[in-house]
């Protein structure tokens, strides 16, 4: 089998295992969601490294949820003027990236982080938590089964979050193995992570629905009338939004 074609049949075995062990975690993920939602809150995502682009995945584009607050901070990405691997083992760093945001009670925070041994991550989770929002951890347990905690505490990312969804991406990340060449290629956390968390925003949509609340889902702007509907959104979830600006 050509390399590539294993690849992709390797992501869609995983998609399958993800599906078959965490669609109960999944639902309960989108009923979390769906309370603040339909009561006008916001649910909030972080994510460091790679990670953070799955919370940009949700945040303003066409078939999301409005109400979706990406906690990006650019010295957590390669981006920044930082060493980002660095800062996300700093202690502390998570409780500022918290005390940023507008996190209210009863409001959801998603955390994600593929290894769920940086201080960061989990110092995230754990604040949210002490703000009266449940936290769901989107993660790898195979990534840190093994591996000790990087946090004082010695807990990993699936212990502090209420919630753990767990991604089934193998330890190292990388899926393919290839004559010749010792280091596994393919990484696998960033398609499956945005995959999952597009699959929450529409279990989520459902939910509300099935509640009788209209969902703030976002329009293409490309269509007519798209650019009147986002208007619309915008002004009414604006100020919990801080991107927005930058949009």
């Amino acid at each position: 089998m050509k390399a590539y074609k294993a690849y992709f049949r390797r992501l869609y075995d995983l998609i399958e295992e993800m599906l078959g062990s965490q669609g109960s975690n999944i639902e309960t993920a989108a009923r979390w969601m769906a309370e603040p939602l339909t009561a006008g809150g916001v649910v909030h995502i972080f994510g460091s490294g790679h990670s953070h682009m799955v919370a940009e995945e949700v945040f303003h584009r066409a078939g999301s949820l409005m109400p979706m607050n990406p906690m990006l901070d650019p010295n957590l990405t390669f981006l920044g003027h930082l060493n980002a691997t660095l800062l996300e083992r700093a202690s502390g760093y998570g409780k500022i990236v918290v005390d940023s945001h507008d996190i209210r009670e009863g409001e959801v925070v998603i955390v994600v982080s593929n290894s769920g041994v940086n201080p960061v991550p989990i110092e995230v989770a754990r604040e949210a938590n002490i703000r009266g929002a449940r936290t769901i951890a989107i993660t790898s347990i195979a990534n840190y089964r093994d591996v000790p905690s990087r946090d004082s505490s010695g807990d990993r990312l699936g212990d502090v979050a209420d919630l753990a969804i767990d991604t089934n991406v193998p330890n190292g990340d990388a899926l393919i193995s290839l004559p010749g060449l010792e280091t596994l290629v393919g990484g696998a956390s960033s398609v499956v992570g945005i995959a999952l968390i597009n699959a929450i925003v529409v279990e989520t949509a459902a939910q509300m629905l099935k509640q009788g609340c209209t969902p703030p889902v976002i329009p293409s702007m490309n269509v007519p009338g798209g650019d009147e509907q986002m208007e619309a959104l915008i002004a009414q979830y604006g100020d919990r939004l801080p991107l927005l600006r930058h949009a």
